[in-house]
């Protein structure tokens, strides 16, 4: 027996949806019947708002037992189709003679509603195949008594058939609040982590509705552990079915007629499988070189028809369920792969100081993409642990300079240092550099430990060069300072300029005679600060370093003040 429309036992959050595909069929009745395509990714509810609609109060009522729904997802041609189409309508005797002429004239004698669930996999062929099954459909719309819907993955309406305006956009997820009441009409068991994994799912419709069905054996809280280590591949409650499971129903998507058509497309969700913010319009012709081999223009056109893939603000991006698919079933190939590492590697490893425009603004671009890389390069057992730190941190002080200041990589770097039993002094540079991430997130507690744990470490290391002992000395002074600490801010400084002068680094030298200036006034040795200005400009004469002079002379001025030499002091003015 054919199936018929059922009603959805679950549905939230698509009641804005139900009720412009209503608006629409009503409107259109008495001109031209509405053609309506329910589209968007597999897994976002096309076939529950589809059965929604042919089962509303409305539409019942209006077309009572000529409401018809038509499985497709096992059909791949046209003939196969109108066979199809045939049984719903009841039409169908066994024989494929004169069935079109059976068709329409049971769709001619009433008003009817037909919905072609899935039509994707009968319209999603090659060329010869796709016209004839829209030959097909179009002649359907054709006929004045007949509603059409039509469910299908990806964005793109069949072409022949002039669609109801306006249209009915792509489904989107879910919001929060739906996809608690659906957990809640699943399971009674919502809690935080419940609350946890829908947000991890992005508030799939199918992922929602299975991990509920999931918790009503296993608490949230082992569900999301389980998520954490196997990500989408435990998430189902059947083998083979796309209702049943989360990545059959992403696979079917994946091997669809149009991506097989197109390997460029399967090869570019490889690589935005491993970037979380996707691919900038800006930074196109940049991964246009990156990654020459690929059709990036093709495989993105692709991929939006197939609904894999969305433009959310500047970026295409794919959604994190998909990424996570593609990463466990390494979709990117090893050349793809490391062409992606050494671009990121060397845009982390940029100075912002000394970066040109293009490229600050390149790197501000992907900051997000580059922490990615970054800590999966660290989960890899990537083996070049000197340039990745390097790396790291250098990119630690960038992404602070713009006001991030998350430590969830640098955390990560140490972590995984001080598990493989690393050389002491890439530690140390790493703790050095969290704790400069911490004093400028005014941490300043967090900052100083990490410092004296740097710089406790730097007493024992071999490998240890005077001038890494230093600059560890010197942040620490500069903590105290701000604590109004100034008493161990002047040993830090003592210490960092003993340090300098034996790695024999003017600069240094400057810098922590600065610090002791500041730390002089504050505890108002006037004679001593007075000195420490002297000293730190006679070295920035020596370097010629203009700026340098002017705060020297600056802080002498203040000096001068407090010492009421108003004549020195407006001379240093």
């Amino acid at each position: 027996m054919p199936r018929g429309p059922r009603s959805p036992h679950i549905f939230f959050g698509r009641d804005s949806e139900l009720a412009q595909i209503v608006h629409m069929i009503f409107t259109s009745l008495g001109t031209r019947p509405a053609h309506i395509a329910i589209l968007g990714p597999g897994g976002y509810g096309k076939s529950t708002l589809a059965n929604a609609v042919l089962t509303h109060e409305r539409v019942r009522d209006h077309f009572g037992d000529a409401r018809y729904f038509v499985a497709c997802e096992s059909i791949f041609s046209s003939g196969a189709l109108l066979i199809e189409l045939s049984k719903a309508l009841g039409v169908f005797d066994g024989a494929p003679d004169a069935l079109w002429s059976r068709i329409s004239t049971m769709l001619n004698s009433k008003d009817c509603i037909i919905c072609l669930d899935n039509f994707e996999s009968p319209w999603d062929q090659d060329a010869d195949a796709r016209s004839s099954v829209e030959e097909l459909l179009s002649r359907v719309a054709e006929i004045q008594h007949t509603t059409l819907l039509v469910t299908m993955r990806g964005t793109v309406r069949p072409a022949q058939t002039q669609w109801t305006m306006p249209f009915l956009p792509p489904l989107m997820t879910l919001d929060c609040d739906a996809a608690r009441q659906v957990w809640e009409h699943i399971a009674d068991n919502y809690d935080e982590f419940a609350e946890e994994l829908t947000k991890a799912v992005d508030y799939v419709p199918l992922a929602v509705g299975l991990l509920a069905h999931l918790a009503q054996a296993t608490s949230p809280q082992i569900l999301l552990k389980q998520w954490n280590s196997k990500q989408t591949g435990f998430i189902h409650t059947g083998q083979g079915n796309k209702q049943f499971n989360l990545e059959y129903s992403i696979q079917l998507s994946i091997d669809s007629g149009r991506m097989r058509a197109n390997p460029s497309a399967k090869e570019l969700l490889g690589v935005l499988g491993m970037l979380p913010d996707g691919i900038h319009m800006k930074q196109m012709e940049r991964f246009m070189t990156v990654l020459s081999e690929i059709d990036i223009l093709s495989g993105i056109c692709t991929l939006q028809e197939c609904g894999i893939i969305s433009v959310i603000g500047e970026r295409y991006q794919t959604h994190p369920i998909i990424r996570n698919f593609c990463k466990k079933h390494i979709l990117i190939s090893q050349k793809h792969k490391n062409a992606l590492i050494d671009f990121y590697l060397n845009l982390a490893s940029t100075s912002y100081c000394e970066a040109k425009a293009n490229e600050y603004t390149e790197m501000v671009l992907e900051v997000n993409n580059t922490k990615a890389m970054l800590s999966n390069l660290l989960k890899s057992g990537f083996k070049d642990y000197d340039s990745l730190v390097e790396a790291i941190c250098i990119f630690t002080g960038f992404y602070s300079n713009i006001g991030d200041f998350s430590d969830q990589l640098i955390s990560q770097t140490v972590e995984l240092l001080q598990y493989i039993n690393a050389s002491k002094s890439l530690v140390i540079k790493c703790l050095e550099a969290w704790g400069i991430l911490q004093y400028y997130g005014n941490n300043l507690e967090n900052a100083k430990v990490k410092l004296q744990e740097a710089e406790m470490l730097c007493r024992t290391c071999k490998e240890n060069k005077s001038y890494q002992h230093a600059t560890i000395f010197c942040h620490l002074g500069d903590i105290y300072i701000h604590q109004n600490a100034f008493n161990e801010a002047k040993i830090s400084y003592e210490n960092a300029l003993e340090f300098h002068k034996l790695a024999n680094n003017i600069l240094g030298q400057a810098n922590a005679y600065i610090g002791l200036e500041e730390s002089y006034l504050s505890l108002n040795d006037l004679n001593k600060a007075e000195a420490s200005f002297q000293k730190a400009l006679e070295l920035n004469k020596f370097r010629n370093y203009g700026l340098g002079q002017g705060n020297n002379y600056e802080g002498l001025g203040r000096t001068y003040l407090k010492l009421n030499k108003l004549n020195e002091a407006k001379a240093s003015f």
